[in-house]
């Protein structure tokens, strides 16, 4: 059982802290109801610092009195992380990539609380995703660049279409519950690669593997898109070329371009 706090102990900026922390960790399933009970506070008192937190753009209350994160809190975070640099110092790894595999290759990062395409390279008739050219933004769960964007953070920095138990669907095969989207990423963080079987085009399958700074940050995405069939015989070839290729320092041989 959750144990409230005595009104006694907390100051109002206290308050306004926890309210912020409590939203955070429990979004959406929190109400002005049991944010009051969690606080030690009066239900009065509780919708005034809501009333609060919502004018000032960090929390938003939804229509059926469940509370999530604001767009001010969304711009914060962004300025805590640490911010993807010189991405277009990557371009010649997705040529490479695209030319040892054979594959139209594409460069992805997060920005604005979205995957991003940010770079693509591959000839006519090279199989592409529909739709899919540089500045995309969207469909975060049926793309595998953007599950493994999606994989290095939380939920509160997903995008608002994600936050809902039914997903956007774009083919029969997209993941179409957020539960079956939350059991893919834990898959993409235990392995460090990701796959689109046909959830975003029919007849397209992905893969992508992280991109990460010498510290270990997930910088930006890197992925292929091949025709299923291919996808079937050589996803372990295809993973293994791309894990070699985006290791930094690593540089695809002469001989296998």
């Amino acid at each position: 059982m959750r144990q409230s706090h005595p009104t006694s102990t907390l100051s109002t900026g206290e308050r306004i802290l926890r309210t912020l922390q409590l939203i955070v960790e429990r979004q959406p399933n929190i109400s002005v109801k049991e944010l009051a009970m969690e606080l030690g506070v009066s239900l009065s008192t509780a919708y005034h610092l809501v009333h609060t937190l919502v004018a000032a753009g960090y929390i938003v209350a939804e229509p059926h009195r469940s509370l999530r994160p604001g767009p001010v809190l969304f711009r914060l975070l962004e300025h805590l992380q640490p911010q993807p640099r010189n991405l277009e110092a990557y371009y010649p790894l997705v040529d490479t990539v695209g030319r040892v595999t054979g594959c139209r290759a594409y460069l992805a990062a997060w920005s604005d609380q979205d995957v991003e395409v940010l770079y693509i390279h591959g000839r006519r008739g090279v199989r592409e995703l529909p739709g899919i050219t540089r500045g995309f933004r969207g469909a975060a769960h049926a793309l595998a660049l953007g599950k493994i964007l999606l994989a290095s953070r939380t939920r509160v920095e997903w995008p608002p279409y994600l936050l809902n138990e039914l997903l956007p669907c774009f083919t029969p095969y997209t993941l179409s519950r957020r539960a079956l989207l939350e059991q893919e990423l834990a898959m993409v963080r235990a392995n460090a690669v990701a796959f689109d079987r046909e959830e975003y085009a029919l007849g397209s399958s992905c893969i992508a593997v992280p991109l990460r700074t010498a510290e270990g940050v997930v910088q930006g995405a890197v992925g292929i898109s091949v025709p299923t069939r291919r996808f079937q015989a050589e996803r372990d070839m295809l993973v293994a070329l791309l894990r070699q290729l985006s290791l930094p320092g690593e540089p695809a041989s002469p001989h296998q371009e």
